[in-house]
């Protein structure tokens, strides 16, 4: 084994149950990657190839890197990930972990050959009785090849070893070795993914557990390996994640209880606890449930890992009794730092402690007596959680205690109060209060007319502390404008906008807070304002619902020629209404009634309009057309005078007599003549298809008198 720089790391303190005792306690150093990052370990990669057409730059020393590095050193974060070359089956992080870290990568398109990729990561511990159990889980996956002629050195592979601080293995059950091919034991699963020919070797997450207590005082290094093959192109990476526990028996026998748990460690595959006689089965989970037990007795637990390591441990009865209790006292009047004596106590095993001085502050300490300085000053709430192990039993104290510092008393509150009204002011970081006003309560309204006003906080008498003079003005917030805009008319059918304005937030009664609401129903409204004090002002709005006027028009007549181009315009209603007409042709009108002459010499549509609005503005509308159509007249002549000797020239036009013969028919319009010959004075029938200038197509019929 080439050498490594080793760093000095302690352990963590860590519950039986695996819930961490002490939040922030000394020496924790990341070993397990609960920060999410690689603090505390240390990093290696090279190139090792044993192929016959590589070169030897490829057989590289191992080389410290910073980490995290590109893929071979990967933290892994998504607690729900899953490895796509065990076919997703593979989850990344095991269960109850936020984090692991994956050595090593699969072969991608990029890569050149030969890969031949190696790398480690170490973790250097120092052991004590609180960390000598070592619980390493890890999970592999290996590239299978039958290439390689069954030399095992050139297959990927995966390792986990522990070395003393010489440098040596320590021969550990724990320790793990293991190649594509010959050692793979039944634990393996094959899984080939798409698009690969060489299927893959991988195992689910294994749990081995290391006891280091022969290492206690010494140093201890944790080394995890993978490799591709040293030919050209297998690949092999694993996951992993590492817990250290102290290395005994957890006893349940608190004062009061009828029952003692015993419980073993976490991790192993399989429990076997033995009687007082050490023969006895007893049980064969993690937890042993005694009932009334006698002290003194002893239990034994033996315990063995999925990979075959076997560890024994033996733990005696005993009822413990941890009693939580302290004493606190000011340092001084200025400083707001708090001498803390813990006088907690028990009967049996140690001690541990976890302070809680404030709703967010959690502390851990083993001396006996400190100084804490708080951030605030006044009355805190402080508790004293005491741990007994080797045994979970524990013991729970609060207690108030006083801190003071002179430039942490003060008052919270608005000292501008708002028109009308009061503002309140609340004192901070004393035990009592004595305001200006005479009066003694933590909290004190202030009202009109204001003025000058002070406030002075003192500690408990015993402590006889007393703040500096805290002098402020109190005075009255100016009248500030707030309005709202809109109708107080609302149409039937329609709806309208009403608006507030003057303020920085908004309340209406309909739940709304924007400055604006959308109303379709009458009825009682009402919006509140905040302005950027505080201060509320509140309006009422009074919406009435008016019907829409209801009328009648009238077009006469509604199709115009040339000849007849004079429309008589009218409206009825039995309200006093106005009118606006809109005629089609640029021109309006106001009246009630009236007479308007179109243009009639082309074939067109007049679209008209009138809209008429009450004493209350709402309106209604209605529209006609006034439709020009060709003048046809009755009585024609064709005797070459120049007048009416042609029929209706410029439409498509058929002629027909009594009996239904047809005449003539055609666009140059009709003579008067029937196959050459002049047709008889008479009545004859016609019918004019034409096309107006809106596109639409109209068909007149009727009849003509021919006079000669």
């Amino acid at each position: 084994m080439f050498e490594f720089k080793r760093i000095l790391l302690l352990c963590c303190i860590t519950l039986i149950s695996g819930v961490s005792l002490f939040a922030d306690t000394p020496g924790k150093k990341n070993l397990g990657f609960e920060n999410g990052n690689f603090d505390g370990w240390v990093g290696y990669q090279w190139q090792h190839s044993t192929a016959s057409d590589v070169a030897s730059s490829f057989n590289t020393l191992p080389a410290k890197v910073s980490l995290p590095t590109s893929r071979r050193h990967v933290i892994i974060s998504s607690q729900y990930a899953t490895d796509p070359n065990t076919g997703n089956a593979l989850r990344m992080v095991p269960d109850g972990y936020k984090y692991s870290a994956r050595l090593g990568c699969e072969i991608i398109s990029s890569d050149q050959s030969p890969r031949c990729w190696q790398q480690s990561l170490q973790y250097t511990m120092k052991v004590d009785s609180s960390n000598a159990f070592l619980l390493l889980k890890f999970a592999c996956v290996l590239q299978y090849s039958t290439s390689h002629d069954n030399i095992t050195e050139m297959e990927p592979h995966f390792q986990l070893s522990l070395y003393d601080e010489k440098d040596n293995l320590i021969e550990d059950c724990s320790n793990y070795d293991v190649y594509t091919s010959g050692n793979m034991e039944s634990e393996f699963r094959t899984y080939t993914p798409s698009g690969s020919n060489s299927p893959v070797k991988w195992r689910d997450w294994t749990t081995v557990g290391a006891d280091l207590s022969k290492y206690i005082g010494q140093e201890v290094t944790i080394e995890f390996l993978s490799a591709d093959c040293t030919g050209h192109y297998h690949y092999g990476y694993a996951y992993f994640v590492v817990d250290c526990l102290p290395l005994y028996i957890t006893v349940d026998y608190c004062k009061g209880d009828s029952y003692a748990t015993l419980e073993a460690p976490d991790g192993f595959e399989t429990y076997k606890w033995l009687g007082n006689d050490s023969a006895t089965v007893v049980g064969t989970e993690r937890d042993l449930i005694l009932e009334d037990p006698t002290e003194g007795e002893t239990y034994y637990c033996i315990m063995e890992s999925e990979t075959g390591c076997e560890i024994n441990l033996s733990s005696t009865i005993a009822r413990y009794e941890p009693v939580a209790d302290f004493s606190a006292k000011m340092s001084d009047c200025f400083t707001n730092e708090v001498l803390f004596t813990n006088t907690s106590t028990t009967n049996n095993g140690t001690l541990g402690y976890l302070w809680k001085f404030d709703e967010n502050s959690t502390s851990y300490t083993t001396d006996k007596s400190f100084v804490y300085r708080f951030e605030t000053s006044g009355m805190h709430d402080v508790s004293l959680i005491v741990y007994n192990p080797p045994s979970g039993c524990t013991d729970t104290i609060i207690k108030q205690v006083e801190s003071f510092s002179p430039p942490l008393v003060g008052f919270t509150g608005d000292t501008t109060y708002c028109p009308g009204l009061a503002t309140e002011l609340t004192a901070f970081g004393a035990y009592s209060y004595e305001w200006s006003t005479g009066e003694n309560s933590e909290s004190v309204y202030f009202k009109a007319p204001g003025g000058e006003y002070w406030l002075l906080g003192r500690s408990t008498p015993e402590e006889g502390c007393i703040s500096d003079t805290i002098n402020f003005s109190i005075s009255e917030e100016p009248d500030w404008q707030f309005y709202w805009s809109g109708d107080t008319v609302l149409c039937t059918g329609d709806t309208i906008t009403l608006s507030a304005d003057g303020a920085v937030d908004y309340t209406w009664s309909t739940g709304d807070s924007t400055s604006y609401i959308y109303v379709s129903s009458d009825g009682t409204f009402s919006v509140s304002g905040t302005n950027p004090r505080g201060c509320i002002k509140k309006l009422q709005i009074e919406l009435k619902e008016i019907k829409k006027p209801v009328f009648d028009i009238s077009l006469n007549p509604q199709t115009i020629n040339t000849r007849n181009n004079l429309v008589d315009f009218k409206a009825e209603s039995d309200e006093n209404l106005t009118y606006y007409w809109e005629l089609g042709d640029g021109e309006t009108n106001s009246l009630q009634r009236f007479t308007h002459i179109y243009d009639a010499s082309s074939l067109i549509s007049y679209p008209v309009f009138v809209t008429t609005t009450n004493q209350a503005g709402c309106y209604s509308n209605k529209s006609a057309f006034v439709v020009v159509e060709p003048f046809i007249p009755n009585v024609f002549s064709p005797n070459n005078d120049g007048i009416n000797d042609i029929f209706m020239k410029g439409y498509m036009l058929t002629i027909f007599d009594r009996h239904g013969i047809v005449l003539y028919s055609g666009e140059d319009g009709w003579n008067g003549y029937y196959n050459g010959k002049k047709s008889d004075p008479d009545t004859y029938f016609y019918r004019l298809n034409y096309t107006d200038l809106d596109n639409e197509q109209h068909v007149k019929k009727g009849f003509i008198t021919l006079v000669r």
